[in-house]
C-alpha cells in the first residue's frame, strides 16, 4: 500500500483551542529505542501515571517524577522514538500528546519535544502513512492535540523526536503520557471578508481544523430560504448577478456582473459548511462587497451620459455608504468622494 504524507494542525487547551470530545484510544503497548532506567520506561506513557482517574485531555500532567514519564538516556534525544501498538487494528485521526513535565526538578529544565514525526503501521509493519515536522510547545501540562487525515487499520504508531527545547541542547528528552482518537471534530473558522471590483474574481478561503479528509459546501445568505441561507452551484447566479466558482472547494471564487451599471447586488454574505468523517461545522459568514471601480465616475449610472441622473444614483450610493460611491478608491466613502465625484461631473467628460 503507497505511504500517505498526512497535514495536521495542533490544538491546546492551554492555548485555549477547542479539544475533541472523542473517546480517547489508548495503546496496549509502548517500547522505546532509549530508556533512562526502569523507573522512566515507555509504558509510563501508556499507564495514566501522573494523570487523574477518568482523565480527559484538558486534565493537567504532573511534574517530571519517578514513574510518571518516559525519559531517554543521557544524549540520546534527536532520532529516538517511541513505538506504540494496538491489540486490534485501529482506525486513527488525532494524536493526544502531554509534553515533558521537566521544569521543576531538572537542573536542565526544558527537555519537552518541539518537533516530530508520527508513522503509522499495519499488521505486517507495512507503513500506512506518516506525519512529518510537526511542531510541539513545551511547558504545557494539559494535552496538546493533532489532527490528521484519518488512517486505517493501524497496528502501530511510531513517535520520532525531531527537535527538542533550547535548540536541541537538552540532555534528556522524553514525553509524559500519549492517547488517540479515531476522529476529531472539524472546526471550520469564519474566511476573511473581500472587497473587490466587480469586474475582478473574488476570493474567499476556509481553514477548518480537525481530523480529515474535508468536504466542502458554500452557502450564500438568502432572505427567502429557510434559515436564510441556499447551496451554491458553480456557474452564473442570476438572481445575484454573479458568477461563483469552487462552490465544492476550500476557496470559493465570485466575480460581479458589469452589465447595467453599479445597479446590481453589491454585498453579499457567504459561509461554508465543512465535513469530516465525524460531522460538520458551519463557518461564520464573511462579507463580499464589491464595487463598480468606475473609470468614469462622472457617468456614474454608465447609461453613456454625463446628466442629473448620476447625481442621484451617486448620492443614493453615498448616502448607503456602498462601496461603489468610492470614487476616488481610498477605502472609505466620506466627502473627499463626493469632491471628486463633482470635480468628474461637472467636467462633463472622462478623460
Amino acid at each position: 500500500m503507497a505511504t500517505r504524507a498526512l497535514m495536521v494542525s495542533v490544538m491546546t487547551a492551554a492555548a485555549g483551542f477547542a479539544t475533541a470530545s472523542a473517546q480517547l484510544i489508548r495503546p496496549d503497548t509502548a517500547t522505546a529505542t532509549s530508556e533512562f532506567n526502569a523507573n522512566y520506561r515507555a509504558l509510563n506513557m501508556i499507564n495514566g501515571s501522573g494523570l487523574p482517574a477518568g482523565f480527559t485531555t484538558a486534565s493537567a500532567h504532573a511534574n517530571y517524577s519517578t514513574g510518571n514519564h518516559w525519559t531517554t538516556r543521557l544524549g540520546e534525544t534527536i532520532g529516538q522514538s517511541a513505538t506504540f501498538g494496538f491489540s486490534q487494528p485501529q482506525t486513527l485521526g488525532g494524536f493526544h500528546m502531554w509534553n515533558h513535565r521537566s521544569n521543576i526538578i531538572a537542573s536542565n529544565p526544558h527537555y519537552a519535544v518541539t518537533r516530530f514525526d508520527l508513522v503509522f503501521r499495519d499488521g505486517d509493519g507495512a507503513v500506512l502513512a506518516t506525519v512529518a515536522g510537526v511542531p510541539a510547545v513545551g511547558n504545557i501540562a494539559t494535552a496538546q492535540t493533532f489532527p490528521f487525515e484519518q488512517v486505517e487499520g493501524v497496528r502501530s504508531v511510531q513517535f520520532i523526536v525531531r527537535a527538542t527545547a533550547n535548540n536541541n541542547s537538552s540532555p534528556y528528552t522524553g514525553l509524559a503520557e500519549v492517547a488517540f482518537a479515531e476522529c476529531l471534530e472539524v472546526i471550520a473558522p469564519a474566511p476573511a471578508g473581500v472587497t473587490t471590483c466587480t469586474s475582478d474574481w473574488a476570493s474567499v478561503t476556509v481553514e477548518p481544523t480537525g481530523t480529515g479528509p474535508f468536504q466542502y459546501r458554500w452557502q450564500v445568505e438568502d432572505a427567502g430560504e429557510p434559515g436564510g441561507w441556499r447551496d451554491i452551484s458553480d456557474g452564473e447566479d442570476e438572481a445575484l448577478q454573479v458568477t461563483f466558482a469552487g462552490a465544492a472547494m476550500d476557496s470559493l471564487g465570485i466575480l460581479g456582473t458589469t452589465d447595467g451599471g453599479p445597479t446590481g447586488v453589491r454585498n453579499l454574505r457567504v459561509r461554508c459548511v465543512v465535513m469530516n468523517p465525524c460531522g460538520q461545522s458551519e463557518s461564520d459568514a464573511a462579507a463580499i462587497a464589491m464595487c463598480a471601480c468606475l473609470e468614469c465616475p462622472a457617468d456614474f449610472n454608465q447609461d453613456g451620459g454625463i446628466d442629473g441622473a448620476d447625481v442621484d444614483a451617486f448620492f443614493a450610493a453615498w448616502e448607503g455608504g456602498v462601496c461603489d460611491a468610492d470614487v476616488n478608491a481610498d477605502g472609505g466613502v466620506d466627502g473627499t468622494d463626493v469632491d471628486t465625484f463633482y470635480a468628474a461631473w461637472e467636467a462633463g467628460g472622462c478623460g
